[in-house]
């Protein structure tokens, strides 16, 4: 008798904890469209969707070993420093709740529950622009060495000022657009320059795009409008940054423009400046230095202003930025803490309420760099002394602000439902492998040992992967063949053509099949 009651109870416990256990449809999807739906959806930046559970499914173990060591969703600034508004990074709580899920088995539960997922039109995130804009199509020209700059001037065609309300950058080729700066050139004068050499104009930006970077929308509410005046015969400049290991890849980005109504008025001008900026620095080899910067350099700030967001830029010996302003009295303002700076995922950090900096404050900023062996990221093995520069091997210390003359109650304002984009309704289109999409899918990244290589052919085609350097040079040819259509796996066991393995650091994994390139970034780190 005891040990039948042992055993009922044992099932009552084990049916009751499995009931318990968070499903698909009524706790996952909802997190996972909020966390991770702005890249993995079928035309967004990551190699694979996430939007439907037979997606998440697929991909559960992934998923879960992400979310847990806090590799997934990225999100650099650090919490506890400031508050943020959008932010992707998830509680522990929420941490626990992937966790529990994919250890119960991954259950859908009643799919009548699952909520309706994010819509998204060929990338982008906002639906019904007012106004496209595209830049030419344009072939790398990036070479071993040297990353590739350019400059496109793009004629708004307005004929009367309009008033932007956001905008996005939707690059025409996500693997090799590394960033794009948007630039406001009221007077209509910019040319394009292809040389090479072009990082953008000094004034007039008014957005960024960086891989995982949220579209640009102004504050707006009943009772607040913020944004961009663009006068009629104004252009856009877009400047370009494609890297090493690009060369002869087609891009064309666009820009989708938002206006508010021409009958709105009294909107207020945001600006947006690298205020905090060094471009004299060097960093020896085999050292970790720290590069400090203050605004405005000789005397205090004369007047108030209200901070909507930060962008820290480095490049790859970044280690970690720590940004605040100190008021007259002495206290400080926490601005940005980059505890673990990766060059992979940066852009503009709009905050939860906008930072009131006043008339005699000072702004500070810091970023240390590590060019040592240590650094899986260092683009030299051994050590190189590296100096600021506009290539990825060389160096930066930039901080972006957008701000603008202080209002009162600025400081009150709520900027998550103030910049909330508008509920994108049920996708249409969704691809998934069964109706056919070419992706390169690398994992475990960073790997130590064998790198697996998975991609999937929507049609029999002639397929060629390579892996190179971050100089852009060829390291590891691993064969082209006629494949298949469906799922194809390769794995690559991080040496180079002659057998020998090679230094860690980041690599390119280039995979051609047919007219269609596909790239992954990856980290060797033994």
């Amino acid at each position: 008798m005891k040990k039948l009651y042992t055993f009922l109870l044992f099932i009552t416990v084990h049916f009751t904890v499995n009931a318990q256990a968070p499903t698909w449809s009524d706790q996952i999807a909802s997190l996972v469209y909020e966390k991770c739906g702005y890249c993995h959806h079928p035309t967004g930046l990551a190699p694979f969707s996430l939007l439907t559970y037979n997606d998440a499914f697929l991909r559960r173990s992934a998923v879960q070993s992400y979310v847990v060591s806090k590799q997934m969703p990225p999100w650099p600034p650090n919490d506890a420093y400031q508050d943020y508004a959008h932010k992707r990074s998830m509680t522990q709580a929420q941490i626990d709740l992937i966790n529990d899920w994919v250890n119960a088995g991954a259950p859908e539960g009643n799919a009548a529950n699952t909520p309706s997922p994010p819509s998204y039109n060929q990338g982008a995130f906002l639906a019904n622009p007012d106004m496209v804009l595209r830049a030419p199509v344009y072939a790398s020209k990036a070479t071993a060495g040297r990353d590739d700059y350019v400059c496109f001037s793009v004629p708004t065609g307005l004929t009367t000022g309009k008033k932007l309300k956001a905008i996005e950058v939707i690059p025409g080729n996500p693997s090799i657009v590394h960033h794009c700066l948007v630039y406001n050139d009221a007077a209509g004068t910019s040319v394009t320059d292809t040389t090479g050499n072009c990082a953008g104009p000094t004034t007039g930006l008014i957005a960024g795009y960086a891989p995982g970077e949220f579209p640009t929308i102004y504050p707006n509410g009943q009772n607040v409008k913020m944004g961009i005046q663009l006068a009629a015969g104004a252009k856009l400049v877009l400047a370009m940054h494609y890297p090493q290991g690009s060369t002869g890849i087609i891009d064309s980005t666009k820009i989708h423009l938002f206006f508010y109504e021409d009958t709105v008025t009294n909107i207020r001008t945001v600006l947006a400046d690298p205020i905090l900026q060094d471009f004299g620095f060097c960093i020896s080899s085999n050292t970790v230095d720290t590069v400090y910067n203050v605004f405005p350099p000789s005397s205090p700030l004369p007047v108030d202003i209200t901070m909507l967001s930060v962008f820290p830029h480095a490049h790859l010996l970044g280690k970690e930025f720590l940004v605040y302003a100190v008021k007259a009295n002495g206290d400080t303002i926490p601005i940005i803490h980059v505890p673990q700076w990766n060059f992979e995922w940066q852009g503009f950090y709009l905050f939860k309420n906008p930072l009131k900096i006043p008339v005699g404050s000072r702004v500070y900023g810091g970023a240390s760099y590590d060019n040592t062996i240590n650094n899986p990221f260092n683009p030299n093995q051994p050590p190189q002394s590296i100096c600021a520069g506009l290539n990825t091997t060389d160096e930066m210390f930039l901080v972006y602000f957008q701000y603008l003359t202080y209002q009162a109650g600025d400081e009150l304002l709520d900027l998550d439902s103030l910049t909330m984009p508008p509920n994108q309704g049920t996708p249409t289109g969704v691809i998934t492998e069964a109706s056919g999409e070419n992706y390169l899918l690398a994992y475990p990244n960073p790997f130590n040992k064998n790198l697996v290589l998975d991609y999937y052919l929507e049609n029999e085609t002639e397929v060629s992967l390579m892996v190179f350097d971050i100089q852009g040079r060829l390291v590891r040819n691993l064969g082209s063949s006629q494949s298949q259509k469906g799922r194809q796996s390769t794995i690559w066991d991080g040496t180079d053509n002659s057998g020998s393995q090679l230094s860690n650091g980041l690599y390119l994994v280039y995979l051609k099949a047919g007219d269609k390139i596909s790239t992954q970034k990856v980290m060797l780190n033994r």
